[in-house]
C-alpha cells in the first residue's frame, strides 16, 4: 500500500512525496543501512530538476515562504524555521549550515533513510539555507558508526563537486552518544568545544553572538528543498514506526510519510501491522499512550498538541500486547540515564534516581508506593533545570508510563 501518494485536503494539494513507498529497515544495528536504491545526482535532477538559488532578495523570499508554509524543525523541538533563518541572516556572514543526521534516538530511522536514499534533496535544502544566510559551508553531522549514511552522503557531495556546486560541503563525525546529536551539542562542537549540550536563552539564536551555526535535521532540509522549488507544501511528516523484539532491541523500523488528516490506526492498517497495547509517541523521551486513545490520533502537530502530545523526533514505538509495559519503561529509563552528558545535577543525580525509581515501580506492587513518592518528588525538581531537555524527556516518559501501565 502506498501511503505517500498525492492527496488533497480542502484546498491544499500535496504532490511531492519524499518517498513513493514506505521504507523498511530490518535489524537492530545502529548503522542503519537501507540498501542500494540510492538516488544519485542524475536521477535526482531528472525527477526534480535543478535547484533554485537563494542569494540576496531570493533568500528573503524563501524565508517568507518558509513562514507561510509554517515549516518547523523536525528534530523534536519544532522551532519555526523562519525565525532561525532571520536571526542567522541578520548576523555576521561566514556562518555554517548543519545537516544534523546524528539521530541519537535509537528508535528513529527517518534521517538515515533520507540521507541514504534522497541525499541530494537534503543537500539542496542545505545549499539554499547557506545561500540565504550567506554561510561559508555546509557540514553534515553524523555519528561515527553511521557507515552506511556516511558512504551515501560523501558520494553525493563528490557528485555535486563534479557538477560545480559552489557551496563547500563536508562530513563531520560525532561520538556515538545520545546527546551528541542534540542541536546545542552540535553548535558547541563546531565552536571548538566538546559535543555536549549547552544552555541557550534564545531558541532562534542558539549559537550566540558570533557567525550563525544554523542546525536542522535532514527532514527539515528536505522540506526546505521542496518549498524552494515552489511545490505546494502541506503539513506532512516522516515518521518511523518501530517494532522491538525485546526492550531496547529494535527488530524493524518502517519510515513512512503521513499526510494531513491521517490517523495512526489507518497507518498501521495500511502497513498490515497488528494493533499494539500501547505506543510510545515521540521516541524514548516521548509519551506513552494506550492504544484505545492512540488509534484515532491525527498525526499533525496541531492535532497532537490539542491532546498535550507531540511527534517529537517522529517516532511511534509499538508495544505488543504480550509485553510488560512497566518493565519496558524501566529499561528505557535506564538507557536514558546511561546516555546523560554528566555535566548538570539533573543528569548526574536525577536520571539515575529516576531509573532506579522506575525499576522499583516495575518490579513489584510492594515497592510501588515508595517509587511513586520518589517520582512525584522528581516531577517537581527535574523539569527545566538542565542545560538540555534530556532529563525532561526521561521524566515525561516515566510519568506517562506510570499512568498508562498502572
Amino acid at each position: 500500500m502506498t501511503l505517500t501518494a498525492s492527496w488533497e485536503t480542502g484546498t491544499i494539494e500535496y504532490a511531492a512525496p519524499l518517498f513513493d513507498e514506505p521504507v523498511v529497515y530490518l535489524g537492530s544495528s545502529t548503522d542503519t543501512a537501507f540498501g542500494s536504491s540510492r538516488e544519485d545526482l542524475a536521477a535526482h535532477l531528472a525527477r526534480r530538476g535543478p535547484r533554485p538559488r537563494a542569494h540576496g532578495q531570493a533568500g528573503v523570499t524563501l524565508i517568507d515562504r518558509l513562514e507561510d508554509a509554517n515549516l518547523t524543525g523536525r528534530g523534536g523541538a519544532h522551532v519555526p524555521s523562519h525565525l532561525k533563518w532571520r536571526a542567522a541572516r541578520s548576523g555576521a556572514p561566514g556562518g555554517i549550515v548543519v545537516v544534523n543526521g546524528a539521530e541519537g534516538e535509537p528508535a528513529s530511522a527517518k534521517d538515515a533513510a533520507l540521507l541514504q536514499l534522497r541525499p541530494h534533496l537534503v543537500l539542496d535544502g542545505a545549499a539554499l539555507a547557506a545561500e540565504a544566510i550567506d554561510a561559508r559551508e555546509v557540514v553534515v553531522w553524523l555519528h561515527a558508526s553511521a557507515h552506511g549514511t556516511r558512504s551515501s552522503i560523501e558520494a553525493a557531495i563528490h557528485e555535486r563537486a563534479l557538477l560545480g556546486d559552489e557551496i563547500p560541503m563536508r562530513v563531520e563525525l560525532a561520538p556515538d552518544a545520545y546527546v551528541s546529536g542534540e542541536s546545542s551539542s552540535v553548535i558547541r562542537a563546531l565552536q571548538g568545544g566538546l559535543p555536549l549540550p549547552q544552555f541557550s536563552r534564545d531558541r532562534a539564536r542558539p549559537w550566540g553572538d558570533g557567525p550563525a551555526i544554523l542546525v536542522h535535521n535532514a527532514e527539515t532540509h528536505a522540506r526546505v528543498a521542496q518549498v524552494g522549488r515552489g511545490a505546494t507544501y502541506s503539513m506532512s511528516s516522516l515518521i518511523t514506526i518501530t517494532e522491538a523484539s525485546a526492550p531496547l532491541q529494535v527488530s524493524r523500523r518502517i519510515v513512512v510519510e503521513v499526510g494531513p488528516g491521517t490517523d495512526l490506526g489507518s497507518v498501521l492498517a495500511g502497513l498490515r501491522l497488528p494493533e499494539p497495547q500501547a505506543i510510545l509517541l515521540g521516541g524514548y523521551s516521548g509519551t506513552w499512550v494506550d492504544w484505545a486513545s492512540a488509534r484515532n490520533l491525527t498525526l499533525t502537530p496541531e492535532a497532537l498538541e490539542a491532546h498535550s502530545l507531540s511527534l517529537g523526533a517522529g517516532v511511534v514505538y509499538l508495544l505488543p500486547v504480550d509485553r510488560d509495559g512497566a518493565h519496558e519503561a524501566a529499561a528505557i529509563a535506564h538507557f536514558l540515564a546511561s546516555q546523560s552528558a554528566g555535566q548538570c545535577g539533573p543528569c548526574i543525580f536525577g536520571l539515575p534516581e529516576l531509573a532506579e525509581s522506575m525499576r522499583d515501580w516495575a518490579r513489584s506492587r510492594r515497592r510501588r508506593k515508595r517509587a511513586n513518592r520518589r517520582l512525584d518528588a522528581m516531577s517537581e525538581l527535574l523539569p527545566g533545570r538542565g542545560a538540555c531537555r534530556h532529563p525532561d524527556g526521561a521524566l515525561r516518559m516515566a510519568l506517562s508510563a506510570r499512568e498508562v501501565f498502572a
